[in-house]
C-alpha cells in the first residue's frame, strides 16, 4: 500500500479527519524522509505504509483524546525525526510547538523540514533536556509536553515533566509494556510534581499492534533540584 493510501486509510480506521490540505503536508514530509532514507538514520522504517501508520497515524492519535486551544505551547522532547510534534503542529495550526532535540544531525534536519513546509507556528531547539528544563524560557512554560520512543517512562518523566506549568499535562506515547513502565515511574511522577490521570490504549491500523498513552498532570511545582545535571536520569533514574 502507497503511503497516501495508507495514511487516507489509517486516519479513517482510527476516526481522524485529515484535511487535503494536512495531507499535502504530510506527504512532503514522507518525501523529505525517504530521500534521506540511508543517508541518516531517521525514522528505522522503509515501506510507506509502516510510515504512513506508524509516524503519523500514531502520532496524531492523542488528538482523540485531547482538544488543544490556540495560543496553547506545546514542545516534543526528544523530537528526533519531528514525531509526534510536526504532525500536531499541522492538525493544530493555532498551537506554538517547539522541537527538542539533542543530536545536531537531526536538529538540522527539523529546520530544513520546517522551512520546506513552511511552518510558522513551530521552533526547533537544539540542545537536552536536562539543560533546557533549568531555562527560564522554558521550565514550567508549556502547557502540553509529549514524548515518543524517548526512554523508560522512569527516566522520561524528569526530562518532561519539568516543562509543563502547574495545571498542564505531559503525554507519553509509549507501547504495549507502557503500563507497567506507568508503574514503575509513580514514584518519580509524585516526586516531580505530577499525577497520573489516565493511560488510553489503541491498536494501530492493520498491524494491529498495541499503543498506549500516558497522561499525567502537574499538580505542584517540580522541585528546583530537578532535572539532574546531563546524563543522571539515564545513570539513576528515580
Amino acid at each position: 500500500m502507497e503511503f497516501k493510501q495508507a495514511l487516507l486509510h489509517g486516519f479513517k480506521k482510527m476516526n481522524l479527519v485529515l484535511q487535503p490540505e494536512e495531507a499535502a503536508l504530510f506527504y512532503a514530509y514522507y518525501e523529505r524522509l525517504k530521500a534521506l532514507e540511508g543517508k541518516l538514520n531517521l525514522t528505522g522504517l522503509k515501506e510507506p505504509e509502516e510510515i504512513a501508520i506508524k509516524h503519523f497515524v500514531d502520532s496524531l492519535a492523542a488528538t482523540r483524546w485531547l482538544t488543544f486551544r490556540a495560543g496553547e505551547r506545546l514542545i516534543d522532547i526528544g523530537s528526533g525525526a519531528g514525531f509526534p510534534g510536526v504532525p500536531l503542529a499541522v492538525s493544530a495550526p493555532g498551537l506554538a510547538v517547539v522541537l527538542l532535540e539533542a543530536a545536531r544531525k537531526k536538529a538540522d534536519f527539523l529546520n530544513e523540514l520546517i522551512a520546506a513546509l513552511s511552518l510558522k507556528n513551530v521552533k526547533v531547539v537544539c540542545g537536552r533536556a536536562e539543560e533546557y528544563g533549568h531555562a527560564a524560557d522554558y521550565r514550567e512554560r508549556f502547557d502540553w509536553v509529549v514524548a515518543r520512543a524517548v526512554a523508560p517512562l522512569r527516566e522520561l518523566v524528569e526530562y518532561a515533566v519539568p516543562f509543563v506549568r502547574p495545571g498542564g499535562a505531559f503525554v507519553a506515547y509509549k507501547g504495549a509494556r507502557g503500563s507497567k513502565e506507568a508503574e514503575a515511574a509513580l514514584y518519580a511522577i509524585r516526586l516531580l510534581g505530577a499525577t497520573l490521570e489516565k493511560v488510553v490504549e489503541y491498536s494501530l491500523p492493520r498491524s494491529g499492534e498495541q499503543r498506549l498513552l500516558i497522561f499525567m498532570r502537574k499538580t505542584a511545582p517540580t522541585p528546583p533540584s530537578f532535572p539532574r545535571r546531563a546524563g543522571m536520569p539515564h545513570k539513576k533514574p528515580l
